[in-house]
């Protein structure tokens, strides 16, 4: 500290870093050559990256990440609190224990312009300029430049084109990822080799700790698949042998597999048309007329008479289902909840029963997720997780998954073999930081689909509840004409898929179910329409512009001989 800057121990600045007078710092980190200008407050935990430039009288508060080469205008604002308040419930000034710090991004080469707000939990796509003024109350898509109060879309930067049009688009791309993590995933499978750690240890320790985090669980069991991690959920929660389970009939056949191999019958709700998700109304509807109570006053089925002792709802495609009205049905009834999170790596849920965003795998007795090398965040073959608050049931499902072993052959229960090997877990380790970022680039492009795909009638868009942060695992349209949308994209070198064609009640694997054509209409309508386009980070802007093209041009053909 000297007369005019207070910069305390802790502040970490890099290389020819430029400050100017009046500042206070404390707790950040900043990169080389970036230029602070007077009157700037940084708090703790807060990162400003190389080469940007931070004009006067703004306000960089915790929680707020800048990434390299961002300008901000003189007098921006960043909040981190959705709901600031000054007291606490008891009158009492809040402490920092009374909210929880909200993150915001600001992805790089960014502008934002002098006098800005920027409201927390929000990200600021790479390259993005925000006009002086303007309050950010939601994700700027990169390349977009917004301006309002809120903030609007005026228009998008055109860049110049870095692929042919006859280079493909491909569905995914699992190559690029791996190649800029190449060193440090390479130094996993070193360090398992120089310990000989392969099953458990801690690499297995300190991922499960670093996603219980992330999702804001207290506790983290790693397992070696999204399936085995549900099934050991379902029993370690209280699913016996014998019980219904209910859940949706349009997500992959594991949802219901672990159901099966945990020793229940799956039964279905029909979901919600808009979402994609378990409908609320329908689940009150079959726990109204399709349950009753037995003689002992358990919830039974009447379609099959087993009890009915849980309800999983899928995160599918990303987003987070309805939970609130969920769990509150599934408190009336006595169901236990475990949510099927195997798409939904960083899903977020505002709750308006607990007033604050809720972190997929943190609202269910118990979570199940998925690390197959498809998904957000993915291993470099199998994994999954468990994730709950209830230490007793990660201590149940620890259990299952070596052989029912309390401590190394003392076996109290018997169980499976169902671990997480240690390469794995510390391939995940080495991605889970990049998580975060990867999702924003995933919500950036979604945001970028929308805008140029929302007036085209033909199809039918992803939607967004206000309450929902979803995390675009899958970015599904729908089309009436879904095979020939399909060969047009083909033969256009565009890479699609579908997710799923035949709902679980119609597949020949529950056939013994005995459920009919039509019981779930809305459910199967949907099948027959959608189509899931490339989705994944590095999906760069020419590449997106050439799918739309197509689909426009695929849809604009379709009217003109509907027409004719």
């Amino acid at each position: 500290m000297n007369s005019y800057n207070c910069i305390s121990n802790d502040v970490k600045l890099g290389e020819n870093v430029k400050l100017s007078k009046f500042i206070n710092l404390y707790g950040c980190e900043i990169g080389k050559e970036t230029k602070i200008g007077a009157f700037v407050e940084i708090q703790k935990n807060a990162s400003v990256g190389s080469r940007c430039k931070i004009s006067s009288h703004s306000f960089i508060c915790e929680g707020v990440c800048i990434e390299d080469n961002v300008f901000i205008g003189h007098g921006v604002m960043f909040i981190n609190d959705s709901y600031p308040r000054a007291t606490a419930q008891d009158g009492s000034l809040q402490t920092e224990a009374d909210w929880k710090v909200e993150r915001t991004v600001i992805r790089k080469g960014a502008s934002i312009g002098s006098g800005v707000t920027i409201l927390p939990n929000i990200s600021v796509g790479e390259n993005a300029i925000v006009g002086a003024g303007s309050v950010v109350t939601k994700d700027v898509p990169s390349n977009a430049i917004v301006a309002g109060n809120p903030a609007r879309v005026l228009r998008f930067i055109e860049l110049r084109a870095h692929h042919s049009d006859s280079d493909p688009v491909p569905f995914l791309d699992l190559v690029t990822p791996h190649l800029e993590l190449e060193s440090e995933l390479v130094g996993v499978f070193r360090r398992g080799l120089q310990t000989a750690g392969f099953v458990g240890g801690s690499m297995v320790e300190e991922f499960e700790k670093a996603f219980a985090g992330f999702c804001d669980a207290g506790h983290c069991v790693a397992v070696n698949s999204g399936t085995d991690a549900l099934r050991f959920a379902l029993m370690a929660a209280g699913v016996q042998p014998g019980d219904v389970v209910l859940t949706v009939p349009n997500t992959f056949i594991a949802t219901t597999e672990a159901i099966s191999q945990a020793g229940a019958t799956p039964e279905f709700v029909d979901i919600n048309e808009h979402t994609s998700n378990m409908s609320v109304e329908r689940l009150q509807h079959c726990l109204e007329t399709s349950c009753g109570r037995d003689s002992h006053g358990r919830l039974i089925s009447l379609r099959s008479g087993r009890r009915v002792s849980a309800v999983v709802p899928v995160h599918l495609y990303g987003q987070m289902a309805d939970m609130d009205p969920i769990l509150r049905l599934a408190n009336q009834y006595g169901l236990i909840v475990v949510e099927d999170a195997c798409q939904a790596h960083g899903a977020e849920y505002f709750s308006r029963d607990l007033n604050r965003w809720m972190k997929a795998g943190s609202m269910g007795r118990a979570a199940a997720f998925s690390f197959y090398p498809g998904k957000n965040l993915g291993a470099c073959g199998e994994g999954g997780a468990v994730t709950t608050n209830d230490g007793e049931l990660a201590g149940t499902v620890k259990m299952l998954r070596d052989h029912g072993q309390s401590k190394k052959y003392y076996h109290d229960i018997e169980g499976y073999n169902g671990r997480l090997d240690a390469i794995q877990a510390g391939l995940l380790h080495v991605k889970l930081p990049h998580l975060a970022r990867w999702n924003a680039q995933r919500r950036d492009r979604a945001a970028d689909y929308k805008r140029l795909l929302a007036d085209n009638e033909a199809i039918n868009i992803p939607y967004e509840p206000s309450w929902s942060r979803s995390v675009y695992h899958l970015y599904v349209i729908r089309s009436r004409d879904r095979e020939g949308m399909i060969d047009h994209l083909k033969a256009a070198g565009i890479g699609t898929g579908i997710h799923y064609p035949i709902p679980l009640h119609l597949q020949k694997a529950y056939a013994s179910l005995n459920y009919e054509r039509g019981a779930f209409p809305v459910a199967e309508r949907v099948s027959a329409e959608i189509v899931s386009l490339p989705m994944f980070p590095q999906l760069t802007v020419e590449q997106q512009s050439r799918v739309v093209r197509e689909v426009v041009a695929f849809t604009s053909n379709s009217l003109q001989e509907t027409v004719r």
